[in-house]
């Protein structure tokens, strides 16, 4: 086919030269525009065509068994992070894992065995690993180390209203346990209960209810912010052997580790409330100590304020019974009513026929379940 321009150009009379030259260039710009356009159509169409046929949909490598441990370690990445324990041989060593695995909703105090599907990663972000995890299949999930529903937790550290991890208030005794949907404990000057449910690794604890004694401003400061951090928290992590409390905002405010609970015999109390008589617990009297002692041979002895007193006891692991109980016989008005309170302790103690002890908190109830008296463990 002949070029737009000699057609034109045949087409065109003589006389009219002029015009006939014009169109020509004109149509020989048209050409070598249109030319132009191909080439850059056909270029762009070519880097599309190479860049498809380099890219390439991600494929998955292979499939993987996992074994992750029933609690994560803190390891250290950018910052420092709570990482799954993971081993891929059963008899071998768990090694933190620090990449997540797409689709797993990993729960505390459980032993998984998974099996992972692992992608090579074309482009590899920075501080990233070069594969990416992801769940095929749970294949299996046991109870195993601590869960935070059975075992009980004393407090570490809280967070405090200006925003610090405080550690817990010298020897005061802040604890909590989880079972049957409830949630119990001490929390510091008087004990606490509520509602708990938990959901994988997503707790809410209700609205607590508690005992109304009274401890020094900084304890009852720390209870007042204990109790409201509970309510706080949305979910839980156990790194190593550390239970953290988490806002909606992933921020730790409470960090507890497993309560070591002492037995009854082997151990100092020293009395923190003690029943009037009148129905009602109250505070011992500042500069008093009012202690108990339970020795394995069956007696029980101690300061009831003034006196020395001993008697015997008989215990079948829940049921208590103390007395009758002896004293010595001496006289003390300082401070005024430690006798009345010394009356009010050994009369509380024969109505004991139980008793539990909670983290190191000891309480004696008498049948009906009232409170008689208090303890605490004391410092050895």
């Amino acid at each position: 086919m002949a070029p737009v321009s000699e057609v034109v150009a045949r087409a065109a009379p003589a006389a009219d030269g002029d015009i006939s030259t014009l169109l020509s260039k004109t149509v020989k710009e048209v050409e070598v525009n249109l030319k132009n356009t191909v080439g850059v159509v056909a270029c762009v169409c070519s880097l599309i065509l190479m860049a498809a046929c380099q890219s390439k949909a991600p494929v998955v490598d292979h499939v993987k068994t996992f074994h992750v441990g029933p609690a994560m370690k803190e390891g250290v990445g950018v910052g420092p992070m709570p990482c799954l324990m993971v081993k891929q041989a059963p008899d071998s060593e768990y090694q933190m894992f620090y990449s997540p695995i797409k689709g797993f909703d990993y729960v505390p105090g459980f032993e998984y065995e998974l099996n992972v599907a692992v992608t090579e990663r074309d482009n590899v972000p920075a501080d990233a690993s070069k594969y990416v995890y992801e769940l095929v299949e749970v294949v299996s999930k046991k109870p195993a180390g601590l869960a935070i529903d059975s075992t009980a937790w004393a407090l570490s550290s809280c967070l405090s209203v200006s925003g610090t991890m405080d550690p817990c208030v010298d020897k005061s005794i802040v604890n909590m346990k989880i079972a049957d949907g409830k949630v119990t404990g001490n929390a510091g000057a008087n004990r606490f209960f509520g509602g708990c449910e938990v959901d994988g690794a997503s707790i809410r604890i209700s609205a607590t209810g508690s005992t109304m004694m009274m401890g020094t401003p900084e304890v009852m400061a720390q209870e007042n912010q204990f109790l409201k951090l509970l309510q706080d928290s949305v979910d839980y992590l156990i790194v190593g052997e550390e239970l953290r409390l988490r806002t909606g905002d992933g921020k730790v405010v409470l960090t507890l580790t497993p309560a070591i609970e002492p037995g009854l015999t082997s151990n100092v109390w020293k009395a923190t409330g003690v029943n009037n008589g009148k129905g009602g617990v109250v505070s011992m009297l500042a500069g008093t100590e009012v202690t108990a002692e339970f020795d394995a041979d069956g007696t029980v002895s101690g300061n009831a304020g003034c006196n020395d007193y001993s008697g015997k006891y008989e215990d079948d692991g829940e049921m208590l019974k103390i007395g009758p109980v002896g004293q010595t016989r001496k006289i003390s008005n300082r401070p005024e009513g430690i006798m009345e309170q010394e009356s009010n302790y050994l009369q509380a103690l024969e109505r004991v026929s139980k008793y539990r002890i909670d983290g190191k908190a000891l309480e004696l109830r008498s049948e009906s379940g009232s409170l008689q008296a208090r303890f605490v463990q004391e410092e050895q």
